[in-house]
């Protein structure tokens, strides 16, 4: 269930695994498991993100028409499964969510159609994306050749990201913190 690290979620098969949404309850050695979500035939589950009200999350499953990658919403007690991304895009997938503080959504996506270079494009790119919480009013964020990954929120509201500097590169397996505004302004390196 792990892409190489040169790929996203969209080099992945859709299928063929045993997994789930388990819930630890309490957070202890002793605490009690339970399935929140199993999907059905086999379908990979994952990029879990938790909404900041822990009362929802959002998680990559393949589904839609296209059969693509796609972002989904569940409740925290397995009720109100709904796709988030509207699944438009035949050729597109969407996945590795996260909620942000005004209640829309930032998202990885191959909607921006570029390939890896090294490897003549023959494995998507995808690049941040923010949504509504409804899946319409998608706007692009970052336009770059290689991969953005994992968006999360920083305390200070900023959208931190991981990012694939390939180009003009010695090293082409260089992943550099980056972050940025909610509305994709001020991208930057980060430092701690």
């Amino acid at each position: 269930g792990l892409p190489q690290n040169w790929q996203g979620n969209c080099a992945l098969p859709r299928n063929g695994y045993d997994n789930e949404i388990a819930v630890l309850s309490p957070v202890a050695p002793g605490g009690n498991e339970r399935t929140l979500y199993r999907p059905d035939g086999g379908a990979f589950v994952g990029d879990v993100d938790l909404d900041f009200d822990a009362d929802r999350m959002l998680f990559s499953m393949p589904g839609g028409e296209h059969g693509r990658w796609q972002i989904w919403e569940i409740g925290v007690d397995g009720s109100g499964l709904r796709q988030v991304t509207l699944g438009e895009e035949p050729d597109a997938d969407n996945y590795d969510a996260c909620y942000l503080p005004d209640g829309r959504i930032a998202f990885c996506s191959t909607r921006c159609f570029h390939g890896v270079p090294c490897v003549g494009g023959g494995n998507t790119v995808a690049n941040l994306f923010t949504m509504d919480a409804d899946g319409r009013n998608c706007r692009q964020l970052c336009f770059d050749q290689d991969h953005n990954w994992c968006p999360t929120v920083l305390n200070n509201g900023r959208l931190l990201y991981a990012r694939w500097e390939y180009s003009d590169s010695p090293h082409y397996f260089t992943r550099l913190l980056f972050h940025m505004n909610p509305d994709g302004t001020g991208q930057m390196e980060y430092s701690a």
